[in-house]
């Protein structure tokens, strides 16, 4: 292994605060993160990219930000009722305003909420796509952190990450999301950062109608990726038709 350290929790103001991760000080060989990837089951240990883009490592905005919830958290929610009480969230009326959105864009869809997407069909094993990924997301500002978590969905609750704040005030809800997709979709999380997530999907929508269900997911778990880059849920849905990768970024 190469030199590294734990980071542990910043907002406790115990005298030992609880370790959240170990971190590699320096880039890492995405040939070590897929070999402790394959290490997983035995270690409980989950191998994450993590990067802080405009703040030096030493002053990291990516981990301990906030306060990390327990992992029983995550096992209260089913994602129809994330994805309902978020959709219904964004698209709430407003008695002077009106909608907050045109149904342009949340088109194929409506003012209610479509639900979760049927799981799709493997194109790859999900171990070896992700591994695969990893050298693309590696540069400069990357690091390498293990992360003691049985999944990688947790890893979005239990280390304190703030990247979503602005959407969602608490990420067990999302965790849960990433839970379902890990296991319809074959998706691994693969790089976290302070205002992004990055992952590997084996069993992408393939059909239009698919994408357009997949894609009202992810406008529930990342409005602003959608929002700011696309413009609708219709568009996107023809981004991540057969895409292997999933990306998200909040403003």
């Amino acid at each position: 292994m190469p030199p590294g350290e734990i980071l542990t929790e910043r907002m406790s103001m115990a005298a030992y605060p609880t370790p959240l991760c170990w971190i590699s000080l320096d880039t890492p060989r995405p040939q070590l993160a897929a070999a402790l990837r394959a290490e997983h089951r035995r270690s409980g240990l989950w191998p994450l990219l993590l990067c802080d883009s405009d703040e030096t490592f030493g002053e990291r905005c990516t981990v301990g930000v906030t306060a990390p919830e327990p992992l029983e958290h995550i096992d209260r929610w089913r994602v129809y009722d994330v994805m309902v009480r978020i959709w219904d969230g964004l698209v709430q009326a407003d008695d002077e305003l009106g909608p907050a959105y045109d149904l342009d864009v949340l088109a194929p869809f409506d003012y209610a909420c479509p639900g979760p997407a049927k799981a799709g069909n493997l194109l790859a094993d999900p171990d070896v796509l992700a591994n695969q990924q990893l050298p693309k997301l590696v540069d400069a500002d990357t690091r390498l952190a293990l992360v003691p978590v049985k999944r990688g969905a947790d890893v979005l609750t239990v280390l304190g990450w703030s990247g979503a704040a602005n959407h969602v005030s608490r990420t067990a809800g999302l965790s849960a999301m990433v839970r379902s997709w890990e296991e319809r979709f074959g998706a691994r999380i693969l790089r976290l950062g302070p205002d992004r997530l990055d992952m590997s999907v084996a069993a992408p929508p393939q059909t239009a109608e698919h994408a357009a269900r997949v894609a009202a997911e992810h406008w529930t778990f990342c409005p602003d990726r959608i929002l700011q880059e696309t413009g609708s849920i219709s568009a996107y849905a023809g981004e991540i038709r057969g895409r292997r990768t999933w990306s998200f970024w909040w403003d």
